[in-house]
């Protein structure tokens, strides 16, 4: 495993977030290391998504602030645009353009976003698709492949970008469980290459193989976060102790 730096990429200071009468992020405070793995887990409707989705700029906040590379992300505009093309985000469902193939997927953004050379862009492409393991499916269109493959893709065309932090949202509910595997091996490997992530997910296996934290949410609160070898053998919180018998009896 790589080591996280003390740099923080990403910070969330007293983070507040309402849906009309439901609080459904409670003064959130989370920094993230360079090369820091941090997977959030916790029980449905806890927030865990929500927090994802203010961290790019999907959802805004009611009040606090969330710095990414110590840049303080805008509320919208061109400047929102510009911090979060350093968020790269890969989402349970794909999200690829299924008129294009899964060469022009991953090239679009850095063309148009990062004004990047078509040439370099689809070199540095294949590169990442080679990474996934789909430099063979280049030129097939998304429907052409199996869930696992679109998800890979997905993550290939996050990395794209260049992002300084990767957010997974969920990114293997939904897929069939011989699929999960395929999509964990490549987040594993991110990891293990030192890429800043922060991965909501149910893959309690994952987050003891490839976290460097754990941090545990319920009812939009971070109730605790540890090293993922004490978190699994002795969470302090008695919330986190029964949602882990929870989930590692199914």
């Amino acid at each position: 495993m790589s080591h996280p730096s003390a740099t923080p990429v990403l910070e969330l200071l007293h983070v507040d977030k309402h849906f009309g009468q439901l609080h459904v992020l409670r003064d959130i405070e989370l920094t993230v290391g360079r090369q820091e793995v941090v997977v959030v887990v916790g029980p449905s409707g806890s927030g865990k998504s929500t927090l994802c989705r203010t961290i790019n700029g999907l959802e805004t906040i009611d009040s606090g602030t969330i710095r990414i590379d110590g840049v303080p992300l805008p509320a919208e505009g061109r400047e929102l645009a510009r911090v979060r093309a350093d968020v790269g985000m890969v989402f349970q469902s794909f999200n690829l353009f299924s008129h294009l193939s899964v060469l022009d997927n991953v090239v679009l953004a850095p063309t148009m976003v990062r004004r990047a050379k078509k040439a370099e862009a689809r070199e540095h492409a294949m590169s990442l698709l080679e990474r996934v393991g789909l430099a063979d499916k280049a030129d097939r269109r998304p429907a052409q492949l199996s869930g696992g493959q679109q998800q890979r893709v997905a993550i290939a065309r996050a990395l794209a970008m260049r992002p300084k932090v990767m957010l997974f949202d969920e990114p293997t509910s939904a897929l069939d469980p011989e699929m999960i595997n395929e999509v964990l091996e490549v987040m594993t490997g991110l990891a293990r290459d030192g890429m800043t992530m922060v991965v909501v997910t149910h893959e309690m296996g994952f987050a003891r193989r490839a976290a460097d934290r754990v941090v545990f949410m319920d009812g939009g609160r971070i109730v605790e976060q540890a090293a993922p070898e004490t978190f699994f053998t002795s969470p302090s919180s008695e919330r986190a102790r029964a949602f882990l018998e929870s989930v590692m009896s199914h």
